[in-house]
């Protein structure tokens, strides 16, 4: 399996899991389900940059950081709600700095809008779907020529 399969098979993996956390805080309310579902989603938001950030580079597209990755898969047609992709950025920020259950209430209470922008990348990896950024190739067969 090439590491771009594998990052992609990891992010769908992270987000299913992240659904998970989500899941079980709204039903039980509990708080280390919210807390499960604010780590969720850190880890979501590491695998996805460093995914698109890979990506990118099979397009010549140099990412240095988080943000850069986004900006990048945004310019690539990746991605398509800029705004919601800062909010994703600020949260995550946020998120490595929640010290007050307030906060933290705060932040899980806008989890599932952000979860929803997680589902969109894969959404991108339809695999009939071909895209003009990557030479009319589905996203599968532009990976499988990287192996």
């Amino acid at each position: 399996m090439s590491p771009l399969h594998q990052q992609r098979v990891d992010l769908i993996n992270v987000v299913g899991r992240w659904r998970e956390a989500l899941a079980a805080w709204q039903s039980l309310g509990s708080d280390r389900d919210r807390d499960s579902a604010i780590l969720r989603f850190e880890l979501a938001y590491e695998v996805a940059w460093k995914h698109l950030q890979a990506l990118a580079r099979e397009q010549g597209l140099e990412s240095v950081g988080p943000r850069q990755a986004f900006e990048n898969a945004f310019r690539l047609g990746w991605i398509d709600d800029e705004v919601v992709w800062r909010d994703v950025i600020t949260a995550r920020n946020q998120a490595v700095h929640v010290y007050r259950e307030a906060w933290a209430q705060a932040l899980a209470e806008r989890l599932p809008v952000l979860h929803a922008a997680f589902e969109y990348i894969e959404g991108f990896y339809n695999p009939r779907r071909r895209h003009s950024s990557i030479g009319y190739l589905s996203p599968l067969d532009f990976e499988a020529l990287s192996t």
